[in-house]
């Protein structure tokens, strides 16, 4: 695949807003670990009072030897043990983004924390930003939804990754390629693609 036509593809999928703060952020489950690090970059500037790692055993995660939400929590007390854990919620059944949410939905109506959260920042990584947040948009309909996936390039995307023989540029594929097949199936909200990358599907 052409490199110019990567970065675009890269660009689309690393969907990122302003930072505001919000009622909530989730942190969605992969073997990288920068994810559990901005959802507590955000959580100590005073942005959230609340973060929730979502994730069991998927696609995404790699040598982990226990759920992707479990591994960040014990990531979040090993480097910083002054963080009080009594406000991250976990959830470690969940497989697929879709269960990712559901499940969240549900563990935030056993708290009594549903009705009352507006805004919530989702944190993923940036090739599945996009995706995660077109997703987002099916469950949380009536909640205003921030993307701030960690900052990140092309170049050390592509690195991270590659460190864990994924072939990016197929990894790319793929996600877009869910991005035009979900909103069909229900599976997520629809979003307008780039004419330059509707052709090369």
């Amino acid at each position: 695949m052409d490199k110019s036509i990567s970065k675009k593809m890269y660009d689309f999928l690393s969907l990122t807003d302003e930072k505001v703060k919000a009622d909530l952020i989730i942190g969605f489950g992969h073997f990288d670990l920068r994810i559990p690090e901005q959802c507590i970059a955000l959580y100590n500037e005073g942005l959230v009072p609340s973060v929730l790692f979502t994730g069991g055993v998927g696609a995404g995660s790699a040598d982990f030897q226990n759920p992707e939400a479990i591994e960040f929590l014990n990531y979040i007390k090993s480097k910083y043990p002054q963080i009080d854990t009594g406000h991250i919620l976990i959830e470690k059944e969940s497989t697929n983004t879709g269960d990712n949410l559901q499940f969240s939905i549900d563990i935030l109506k056993e708290k009594g924390m549903l009705e009352s959260i507006r805004r919530i920042i989702l944190v993923a990584t940036p090739t599945r930003q996009q995706r995660v947040f077109l997703t987002a948009k099916k469950y949380f309909p009536n909640k205003e939804l921030i993307n701030f996936p960690p900052r990140s390039s092309y170049e050390t995307d592509k690195q991270i990754n590659e460190k864990m023989n994924v072939d990016f540029e197929a990894h790319l594929m793929g996600e877009l390629e869910r991005i035009i097949k979900y909103p069909k199936i229900g599976f997520a909200c629809s979003a307008k693609i780039p004419q330059e990358l509707e052709n090369i599907i």
